[in-house]
Parts: structure tokens; sequence; C-alpha cells
């Protein structure tokens, strides 16, 4: 079979696209990456093998960008001189396929399908992608299809699709063997045969044990009987004169004891009011004290008024810090002008008097005489420059000191001022310094303070109540009292039993009651299992021969299991004799190609079929190695030839189309042109489609088909 013509519509990057191939090598080129190759490989695998009615959410990521229709796909093919057209609409749901010859049409995805495997070789997309068509990423990902290559190789070797296969066969007894051993290994919603038959044989062999269990148990209950009953009365009587004895001990106990409790709460409610008394005492004197301390009233009036005193004596800390520091300022600026004394006689009248004479000599010198008498106007003007500089300077200084001492009057005048102000501040609470205030506070916080502590204690103690609740309490726990007193009577003090005696006698009841519990449930089971009965001896043999034929229904369908077990074990030893000419025909293909594509560097190969397991023999390393265990190139190289050997194996004559997505890349040069010489070769009996960006394939071409830049 060989692909002619594609044309896709809508398919991704390709929204109006045709492309023809040809028989041979046809090499598929795109300038860049992500112009459309990997979207015209999809489309090729979507118009053989997709359901144009599917939901699959990958179909949805094959609509162009921007449309809002699905894709549609047109395949021409020819296979043994026919030819084939397939059409997919994705958005209309339709398909067809009508052969060129016979002019017949298929418009069914079943009919095309089963069409579609008898020209291909298959009908599975995942076995197409694991053998035909090789993506340059996924080499070696052959683990999605599996399912696909154990069954399709099994179908090489067993004869063809139309016979059942033998792991078919061997499923459907698995599936027999579960049946009938559902619910012997773990419970189960509906058991098999042999759990219900085992769970039926036990119910009827309890059943069985039971009924004669109970014809055997029914004679010897009634001489237990008479001797219970016999038993029985001799200990009611023995018992009802402990208990009674027992009992008005137990009474006068429980009323000496609530007589105890009660002289107990008389006491406690007594000292109660004794505490409550002394605390009323100590809060009337914290009170009297309060209200001694003249001119604080309250807590929030005592704060506010440290509050103020403390702001007066912040202002006149800081008013003394400034006037320290303006006091210093003055002192060290006189003694700088002290110091200075060539400033102060240049600052001074005389100082610029002389430097104006200076000068005036220099220029009247000048005119009238020697020209270098013109040195006194530079000297004198010089002098005058620094005469009015100094001068400046003085004047400054003297006014910073005026400035100074104007502000230290006024600082000082500050200070009398808050003191007028803490004067007035301490009269109003009847205080004439600080100190005597603070003395003042101390005490009013601390009987305050003991003020709160007794309100807690007595609230505490008081629990809510009032004094005179507490009080009716005391008088009615004395009535209570003397009423549980008078019921102390004469009898109840005669019968006193001393503690050791007492603790004896309520052991010697505990037992005599325990006694006649156990002879009334021995009494009470043995009428019970008497009149209770109901099977008899014609009931045990019934069951008897019942439980017989259980036993049978059980061993045969044991024997019936044992035959499935031994069919598949037969049928499994067979299918792996049968299977293991595959692997050898496997192995065989791979080591003829793995050869052409190492360059002969590995020859043998190993394969486990059934889990898809393989070794590679190297001559390196002495031993068998996994392919993934070898080089990059290797491992592609390996599964190169694997898929080929699958192609040859599972399609046979079919010859499907080998579409190869750059697998080359990890190859060395003299391995890629053996491997390409080979290809050619193998041109002659498969058409072999490249995708690549690259121009090395050129050569081996039949065909070259560009894909430009943009959208198609």
């Amino acid at each position: 079979m060989w692909l002619k013509r594609i044309e896709l519509k809508n398919f991704k990057r390709l929204v109006d696209f045709q492309a023809q191939f040809s028989p041979g090598v046809n090499v598929v080129k795109g300038p860049l990456n992500e112009m459309g190759k990997s979207t015209l490989l999809d489309g090729i695998v979507v118009a053989l093998f997709h359901n144009p009615k599917s939901t699959a959410k990958e179909l949805k990521d094959y609509v162009s960008w921007g449309s809002t229709r699905h894709c549609q796909t047109s395949l021409e093919f020819e296979d043994k001189g026919n030819r084939y057209l397939l059409e997919k609409d994705f958005d209309k749901g339709t398909v067809r396929l009508i052969d060129d010859n016979t002019r017949e049409e298929l418009d069914t995805f079943k009919e095309i399908s089963e069409k579609m495997a008898e020209l291909l070789g298959t009908k599975s997309d995942k076995l197409f992608l694991c053998s035909s068509c090789i993506r340059q990423t996924q080499v070696s990902e052959i683990s999605s299809g599996k399912k696909e290559i154990n069954e399709s190789l099994e179908e090489v070797v067993s004869g063809g699709k139309e016979g059942t296969l033998a792991l078919q066969v061997i499923q459907k007894l698995d599936d027999k063997i579960s049946e009938i051993r559902k619910g012997l290994d773990r419970p189960a919603k509906i058991p098999g045969s042999l759990a219900s038959l085992r769970s039926q044989l036990e119910d009827f062999s309890q059943s069985y044990n039971e009924v004669r269990d109970e014809v055997s148990k029914v004679e010897a209950q009634k001489i237990e009987l008479m001797k219970v009953n016999k038993q029985l009365a001799q200990v009611k009587e023995e018992y009802e004169n402990a208990r009674v004895l027992l009992e008005k001990n137990k009474q006068r106990k429980d009323i000496e004891a609530s007589i105890k409790g009660l002289k107990q709460k008389y006491d406690e409610v007594g000292d109660l009011l004794d505490g409550i008394d002394k605390l009323m005492t100590k809060l009337e004197k914290a009170n009297t004290a309060l209200k001694s301390i003249e001119g604080l009233e309250n807590e929030q009036q005592s704060s506010e008024f440290r509050k103020r005193l403390d702001a007066i004596q912040n202002r006149r800390g800081d008013i003394e810090k400034g006037l320290a520091t303006q006091e210093k300022r003055v002192t060290e600026t006189k003694e700088k002008l002290d110091r200075r004394k060539s400033v102060r006689f240049l600052g001074s009248g005389r100082g610029i008097a002389t430097s104006i004479i200076i000068l005036a000599g220099g220029i009247i010198g000048t005119l009238v005489g020697p020209f270098y008498l013109l040195g006194l106007i530079i000297v004198g003007a010089v002098l005058l420059a620094i005469t009015i500089k100094a001068r400046t300077a003085l004047i400054r200084d003297k006014t910073n000191i005026l400035g100074i001492d104007k502000r230290i009057e006024e600082m000082k005048e500050a200070l009398g001022e808050l003191g007028k102000e803490e004067k007035e501040l301490l009269a109003e609470v009847k205080c004439n310094i600080v100190g005597e205030f603070d003395k003042k506070e101390r005490d009013f916080k601390f009987w305050l303070k003991e003020k709160r502590s007794l309100e807690a204690q007595l609230k505490g103690m008081l629990r809510g109540k009032a004094i005179e609740d507490f009080q009716k309490q005391k008088r009615e726990i004395a009535r209570d009292l003397a009423v549980e007193q008078a019921k102390l009577t004469e009898d109840l003090i005669e019968t006193h039993l001393s503690p050791e005696e007492y603790i004896e006698l309520e052991r010697k009841v505990q037992r005599l009651e325990a006694t006649r519990n156990d002879l009334e449930d021995r009494k009470r089971d043995s009428m019970a299992i008497l009149k209770a009965a109901k099977h008899d001896a014609e009931e045990q043999v019934r069951l008897e021969e019942k439980l017989e034929g259980l036993q049978e229904s059980l061993k045969h369908e044991e024997r019936k299991g044992k035959v499935y077990e031994l069919a598949r074990e037969f049928i499994s030893k067979a299918r792996t004799e049968v299977l293991s000419s595959v692997e050898e025909a496997l192995e065989k293909e791979i080591q003829r190609y793995l050869a052409v594509f190492t360059n002969g560097k590995y020859k043998q190969v190993r394969v486990n079929k059934e889990a898809l397991e393989f070794g590679v023999y190297s001559d390196e390393k002495g031993d068998w190695a996994k392919p993934e265990d070898l080089s990059g190139g290797v491992i592609d190289e390996f599964y190169l030839a694997f898929r080929l050997a699958l192609a040859k194996l599972i399609f046979g004559d079919k010859k499907p189309p080998l579409i190869l997505d750059d697998p080359f890349v990890n190859f060395d040069s003299v391995r890629l042109a053996n491997t390409l010489d080979f290809f050619k070769t193998l041109a002659s009996d498969y058409q072999i489609i490249i995708f690549t960006l690259s121009d090395l394939y050129d050569k081996v071409a039949d065909n070259i088909i560009p894909l430009p830049l943009g959208k198609k």
C-alpha cells in the first residue's frame, strides 16, 4: 500500500494544504521547526485511523487557530493496483471510502475501519505508531502499544484473525475459574458456586449440630432443673435474712453519714459568715482611709493630676536644660572675644582710622614722591579690608551675646511662671510641695488597691448571693440536722455491726445473690431449652440427608474448577511453546536490521515478548545489556530495528507506508550512510516518507515535498 495524495483543511497550521506522494522514498522538508512537519504527520495518522464522530479532546486540538469548524481530511492511496479515496469530515462527523476500480462506496466508520485493516494490516493507531510510524522523540516508546503488539504477534503464529487466540481462551478460562472461586479469597456481593456451596454446607452443618446437640441436652436439662429448684429455695431464705440485716446497717450508716455531712456544711457556712464579717470590717477601714485623704476623690482625678504635675516638671526640666546651654554659650562667646584682642582692636574705630591713614598716605606719596610708595597703597587697602571684616565679626558676636541674654531672661521668667502654676496645682489637692503629693498619692493608691482586693474577695465568697441567703442556709441546715438525728432509732442502733462484721455480711449477701442469680439463670436456661426444643430425631435424619447432598455438589464443583485449571495450564504451556517461534523470528529480524544500522557492531539480540523486554550482546562488556544501558545512538538504532521487524512480522504482505520523523539524529555519519542505503533498498517493497529539516536525505529521495513558511 502506498499513499498518493493528501489534502487537509482547518488542520492546525495547515488551513488548506495538499501534498503528492510517490512510490519509493519521499522526503518532506520544512525550512524551520514548527513549519508543519509534525502537523502533516498527525494529519496522515488522523486520516487513516480516527473516527470523525469521536468526541476525544485531542481532536479539538487539531482545529486551526481562529477557525470555528473542525478539520477535513482527504487521502488517496493505492494497493495492489486498486486506487482508493478516503474522505473524513470531522465537522459533520461523516466518512466515506471509494474504490476507484469497482466504484464501491462505504460510509460507516466500522465498515471502513475493517476495510482499512484489511488493506493496511491494522485498524489500531497505537500499533501503527509502535511499528510503521516512527517519531524522532518516540523511537524507543513502545509501552503504550504493548497489548496490541502481543496480540498481533500471536495472530501471526495462530493463523490470523479468524481463529480465537490462545490468549483469549486462557482469559475465558481465567474468567470461568474466577467465577467459580469468587468469594473464596475475599467477601463478594454475589459469591461463586464454590463459595456459595461452602456457605450453604457450613450453615446446614451448624443447623444439624444444633439439632443433634439439642436432642441430647433435653433429658439432661430435666434432671438439672430438679436439682436447681431445691438449691434455689435454700439460698433464697438465707439471702433474705442476710439482706434485711445488711439493709438496716446500711440505713444507719447512711443516716450517720448524712448527719456528719450536715454538721460539716453547718460549720462551713458558719466559717463563711465569719470570713464575710472580717472582710466587711477591713473594707470599712479602707473606705475610711480613702475618705481621710483630702483632695483626691477617685482614681481618674488622681491620674489626671499626676499627668498635669508631670507635664509641669517635664517643661521645667527642658527649660532648665536650655537655660544651662544658653548661659554656657554666653560664657564661651565672651571668652572668645577676650582671646581675640587683635580682632577687637582692628574692629574698633582706631583700627579703621589707621587703615585709612596708611591708604591715603600711599596715594599722596605716589602722586608727589617716588613710585615705590605704591606698596603703602596695597598695605593700606589690605589692612582696611581686614579691619572691615574684623569689625563685622565683632558686631555679630556682640549681637549674639545680646540675643542669648534676652533668651536667658525669657527662660527665667518661664521658670517663675511654672513655679506659680505648680503651686496652684498642689493647692488643689491641699499640698504645699511635690513630695507631700507623692506621699498622698501612694496612700491613695494603696487603700484603693486594698479596697478593690477586699471587694473581689467578698464577691468571690458571696458568689452572687446576699449575706441573708447564707444565714437562711445555716438555719435550714440546722433544721435538716435535727430531722436526720431523729431517724436514728433504737432498732437501728441495736442491730449495729462492727466495720469488719459489716464487710463480711456484705460479702456474704453478694455471694448469696450471685448464687441465687446463677441458680435462677440455670433454671431459666433449662426451662427455655425444654420449651424451645422443637427438633426431634426425624428432623435430625432429614438434615443429615441434605447435608450429604450439599457435600456431593461441592465435590462436583471442586472437580469442575480443577478441570478448568488443568485446561488453562495445558493451553498456556502450549501457547508459550508456540510463541517461542515468534520470539525467534522477531530476534532474527531485529538482528538483521541492527547489524546494518550499527555497521556490524551489534549482531546478537534476545527478546521476551510477553514483557516486551530486550537484551543486546555487547562484545565490549562481554555480557548482555539492555538497549537503554547503551549509547543514545544504539538505543535509537535498536528500536528502529525492532519497529521494522514488527512491521514485517505483523503486517506480512500488507506493506503499510513507513513514516519516519527524522529518527536518525543520533546516528553517526558512517551508520547513517549504511542506513540510508538500506532504506533505499527497502523502498522497493515499502513506500517511505521521511520528515526532516535537513538536506541529508535528498540523495536517496525519489520525491521531495517542501513545506513553505507561514500557514498553508
